[in-house]
């Protein structure tokens, strides 16, 4: 779509068959300070249309062969910044009824005079300039806005980072298995049918989903054998610390990171805490990145076992297929499981990666 650049002089195209108008035309609207360019028929107009740059078209109803309603419509489709004035004949008000409704700034019944057509030109030249004008505020509007999104967007990024970079502090979790858990779960939820904005905010917050381990003590968050249950009720505590440390946000990325944390845990069955949700009474993002994180856990080592081989892996997560996941996305997870193990293995961890 060609935009007509705003000048000092506007560029008028006179159309009319008739010779006799056509120079008549020329010559008002040059006397009125403007430039003007002629044509005889339709095809004509739209060769130098496509050439050259014109603010304004004075355009016959009537002519022989296309007519001018109908390069009217073509005018308004490809190049909507130029306006147009019809000519008609006297009492061919249907026509010029549809010429307006067609995009033509307004109609001037022949005979017309210097002054009326002038005057009609003025006014389409300002209505025009208006437009362009408005058009240009809300463009560079859109831009500032879309700056200022993409400014926000860094800064919440840059917060997930840090928040991430203090539970790296106490080793929580290793860098690479808060990385890959991120990633799996945006390819998870692309897979699902999220869109990629969508998805980039789940790759982006589901880092925070074991950020609750922070307030868990080292005794238990450390200890290398089976915990008691006692101690396996204050491990599964750091879902609500987590949900407390992300509450109330008004940015969709904590708004989702605050609802991984309180629920990745939970199970399709109804088996999991901290509230024993069954099925889709679990947020997605939830559902997703339980499991990411399952995936990963058991592809690593930890500090009561190590890592599974990647056949093992895979049919410990089919078997929960149902009971602890939700059995859509762990088959749209297992199509995708090819890409993942690519993943994997760009994303290894800084050190041994024991963590629990």
């Amino acid at each position: 779509m060609r935009v007509v650049k705003d000048r000092e002089v506007a560029h008028v195209l006179a159309v009319d068959d008739d010779p006799g108008v056509r120079e008549l035309l020329s010559r008002w609207v040059t006397d009125a300070g403007y430039r003007c360019a002629r044509a005889e028929n339709a095809r004509d107009a739209w060769s130098q249309l496509q050439q050259y740059e014109f603010d304004l078209v004075t355009l016959d109803l009537r002519m022989p062969g296309r007519s001018g309603l109908d390069l009217l419509k073509q005018i308004k489709r490809e190049y909507p910044d130029v306006a147009v004035v019809m000519l008609t004949g006297g009492g061919d008000t249907t026509s010029a009824i549809d010429a307006l409704t067609s995009g033509a700034f307004g109609y001037l019944q022949k005979p017309t005079d210097k002054k009326a057509l002038i005057s009609e030109i003025r006014k389409a030249l300002e209505q025009r300039q208006v437009a362009l004008d408005n058009r240009l505020y809300l463009e560079s509007l859109a831009e500032k806005v879309r700056r200022q999104t993409a400014a926000l967007a860094d800064a919440h990024e840059e917060t997930i980072q840090r928040l991430i970079r203090a539970s790296l502090y106490r080793e929580v979790e290793t860098d690479g298995h808060i990385r890959r858990i991120g990633y799996y779960s945006e390819l998870l939820a692309l897979q699902a049918g999220w869109s990629c904005e969508h998805a980039k905010l789940i790759r982006l917050a589901a880092p925070l989903h074991d950020i609750g381990k922070i307030g868990i003590p080292d005794s238990i968050l450390r200890k290398p054998g089976k915990l008691s249950p006692q101690e396996s009720y204050l491990m599964q505590s750091h879902t609500i610390i987590g949900a407390q440390m992300l509450a109330d946000s008004e940015v969709p990325m904590l708004q989702m990171a605050h609802e991984i944390a309180l629920h990745h845990h939970e199970h399709w069955d109804g088996s999991g805490y901290p509230h024993g949700q069954r099925g889709h009474s679990t947020p997605e993002a939830a559902r997703i990145v339980a499991i990411a994180d399952a995936y990963d856990a058991l592809s690593h080592d930890r500090i009561y076992r190590p890592a599974l081989p990647a056949k093992l892996v895979q049919s410990a997560l089919e078997e929960e297929s149902g009971r602890q996941f939700d059995p859509l996305l762990l088959d749209a997870f297992l199509k995708i499981l090819p890409a993942i193990r690519m993943m994997q293995d760009s994303n290894l961890d800084n050190g041994n990666g024991l963590v629990r």
